[in-house]
């Protein structure tokens, strides 16, 4: 155990001390954990000429790098801490890492560290993505709800981003149900209040919620981070459901990702006034109308629920092409 929490923190210490891009740690992490076959305990115990030839880096990544040795303590104690707390570590070299997240990224740009409190079996349900405005109206609100608590109750993993508005009705609406959820977080895990945390833990001890960030234990929310986030909880999702959106902002970009990440993108549609021009954009972009309301939600609903059990289907039995960190499947994968 207590060489896990070692190499744990060399993990911390190489994706959030080091200062460098999630592509230059990611080639890394394949060229001597997945090539070599070492860990990064080795990693950081080697020397600056070992880490040049074996990981082809230049002399500015190296400096980063030898600052970065230095904090090594440091991070040994924030993983006993994490560990102490139940929040658990999960690599890109993890067998457990979601796939369907690693294919939805370019390149390696796939966040190399997640952290999570909760059952991870709940990525292995068939997941939609809820998403929209932290400032949505009335009819915004009632349609998430509706569509959280329907897809819950028949089993979907519900997705949302742990913002207020949108997300933290679909939040509401699918633990109104004994259905599951995942919420992914825009700042570090540990920046959740004592009184967000009362509020989930019932739910996370019963199996039903499971918490999820991309970002440094500590990280404060700032809007880049935010942006980030949205990437995660498209990727985590087969299909993504806009509620409302402006024609910018966090909401438009999460949705115009969502589509270059070829996940199909429904939008919701309405005939009411005031009309909403962000949702009509998207849908003219190529997203999918979702009419409401609807006398039958059902009716417009299941069709989703099969598309997305047909694709989870597909993408369970898809190998990752070498773009896709293929590398970073296991050995005979």
């Amino acid at each position: 155990m207590e060489q896990d929490l070692q190499e744990q923190a060399c993990w911390l210490l190489l994706t959030y001390e080091s200062g460098l891009t999630a592509g230059i740690i990611n080639n890394i992490v394949m060229a001597w954990c997945q090539q070599s076959g070492r860990t990064l305990q080795e990693f950081f115990a080697a020397d600056q000429q070992v880490w040049a030839n074996t990981c082809h880096l230049s002399a500015g990544l190296i400096e980063k790098l030898e600052q970065a040795r230095s904090k090594l303590a440091g991070q040994s104690f924030l993983v006993e801490q994490l560990s102490h707390d139940h929040i658990h570590l999960l690599t890109v070299l993890d067998d457990s890492y979601p796939k369907l997240l690693k294919s939805s990224f370019e390149g390696k740009q796939v966040p190399p560290v997640l952290f999570y409190a909760g059952d991870l079996r709940i990525l292995k349900r068939q997941a939609i993505a809820i998403i929209g405005s932290r400032n949505a109206g009335d009819e915004s609100l009632a349609f998430t709800r509706a569509v959280a608590s329907y897809l819950a109750e028949r089993g979907a993993n519900v997705i949302s981003g742990n913002a207020r508005g949108v997300d933290r009705v679909a939040y509401e609406g699918a633990t109104s149900t004994e259905g599951y959820t995942t919420v992914v977080l825009p700042h570090g895990i540990r920046k959740l209040s004592g009184v967000q945390w009362r509020a989930l833990l019932s739910k996370i001890e019963a199996g039903k919620v499971l918490v999820l960030s991309q970002f440094h234990p500590d990280a404060q929310w700032v809007v880049s981070r935010a942006m980030e986030r949205n990437k995660v909880v498209t990727g985590l999702a087969q299909i993504v459901i806009v509620a409302e959106s402006d024609i910018q902002g966090g909401t438009w970009a999460g949705a115009v990702g969502a589509l270059q990440q070829n996940r199909p993108l429904y939008v919701r549609e309405t005939t009411s006034s005031p009309s909403l021009p962000g949702n009509q954009a998207l849908i003219e972009r190529g997203g999918r109308p979702l009419p409401w309301p609807a006398e039958n939600l059902a009716n417009v609903l299941s069709p989703l629920l099969q598309e997305s059990a047909t694709l989870y289907q597909e993408k369970s039995e898809m190998p990752l092409h070498p773009g896709q960190l293929s590398l970073f499947a296991a050995p005979g994968e």
